[in-house]
């Protein structure tokens, strides 16, 4: 987590904070001190495919998973949300994985 007025230019940090409590008087809880912006969406689709194995990790990257547009993976909204959707849960299985020894041991 982290500031996100380091990453994007002042006229969209101003347009978010004030479109979230724009979206938060139509959506119940859109706003609330706790949620998470989770990705930032761009026009544009990226012309390079990020390489990932069978688990859909990145290649070249371990822990890295390219999904959606940007990656190459998906070429609309529907499309990138199913590959998100297979995306995280080969992160799920991933996850719970490597938490198995642990609850082994704690056993």
């Amino acid at each position: 987590m982290g500031d996100l007025s380091s990453a994007l230019p002042g006229y969209a940090i101003e347009a978010m904070r004030e479109a979230f409590p724009a979206f938060g008087r139509k959506i119940r809880g859109f706003d609330t001190h706790d949620a998470v912006l989770t990705g930032v969406e761009t026009r544009t689709s990226s012309p390079v495919r990020m390489s990932r194995g069978d688990d859909l990790q990145s290649l070249n990257v371990r822990g890295l998973y390219p999904a959606g547009e940007g990656a190459s993976y998906a070429g609309g909204i529907l499309s990138a949300g199913v590959d998100g959707i297979k995306v995280a849960e080969a992160l799920a299985r991933s996850v719970l994985h490597d938490a198995e020894p642990l609850r082994a041991a704690a056993a």
